[in-house]
């Protein structure tokens, strides 16, 4: 059954566009407030935003494409977003559920955004999707469900879009719990990210330890680790920091 839409109007730098979404929808109510109207994704509020610029503009005059990957992409709204702040990256939306992805190809159409149907984690592969109730921004991937979808490997992913010569800039992880297998191996990837947010979600999926993969795998490596809302942004000093 079609679900009636609304919209709102995003103006932000240079965009102005329609954004459409459910009504009654409660994750896309959420999503609409917390990416578009709250700019939960806005880095001027970082210390670290100038070198996130500087990096964004050497990438470009070197003739590279910057290349932002959105993991958890929903319907869109931070994929819209990230398109508005750095209009000329390479854009990968990945949605697992299939309604949320009819809405994400409508509302980037025209944008320069890939939609790959599908999850994310450290192997290439498949699992299922399923509803455990938490609206259309809370679907997870697991080992029953409702349908089988396929699992992409980060690490596949970003290779082959470097050998199209588009270059990691920023890496947007909101799985619903899916990080624990993303970050379990497969990571040299990691390295090569100058800024990734993630959400985790503990806080949903007690007593199973969920974030251990991600805590172990960012800990040993060179970042700046910076709490913002729901999201956690690592700053990778080894890319980003200035040379004095």
């Amino acid at each position: 059954m079609t679900r009636q839409l609304e919209q709102i109007n995003i103006k932000l730098n240079n965009t102005d566009r329609a954004f459409f979404y459910r009504e009654n929808s409660v994750g896309d109510r959420l999503v609409v407030q917390q990416i578009l109207v709250n700019q939960d994704y806005n880095l001027s509020k970082f210390s670290h935003h100038n070198c996130i610029n500087t990096y964004y503009s050497s990438l470009l005059a070197s003739g590279k494409r910057p290349l932002i990957i959105d993991a958890g992409a929903n319907i869109g709204a931070s994929a819209v977003y990230f398109s508005a702040i750095f209009p000329q990256s390479k854009i990968i939306a990945i949605e697992p559920e299939k309604n949320n992805c009819d809405l994400l190809r409508k509302n980037c159409q025209g944008l320069e955004v890939s939609i790959v149907e599908g999850g994310i984690g450290c192997n290439n592969g498949s699992l299922f999707i399923f509803d455990p109730g938490c609206s259309d921004c809370g679907f997870r991937l697991g080992e029953e469900g409702d349908y089988q979808v396929r699992v992409y490997a980060a690490a596949d992913l970003i290779r082959q879009y470097e050998e199209q010569n588009f270059t990691p800039f920023i890496f947007k992880i909101d799985i619903e719990g899916g990080e624990s297998d993303l970050f379990k191996e497969n990571l040299a990837w990691l390295e090569r990210i100058p800024l990734l947010i993630i959400e985790l979600h503990d806080w949903l999926i007690p007593w199973k330890s969920n974030s251990k993969n991600f805590l172990r795998a960012i800990s040993s490596r060179n970042f700046d680790f910076v709490y913002s809302g729901e999201n956690i942004f690592c700053f990778n000093i080894d890319l980003l920091q200035p040379k004095i």
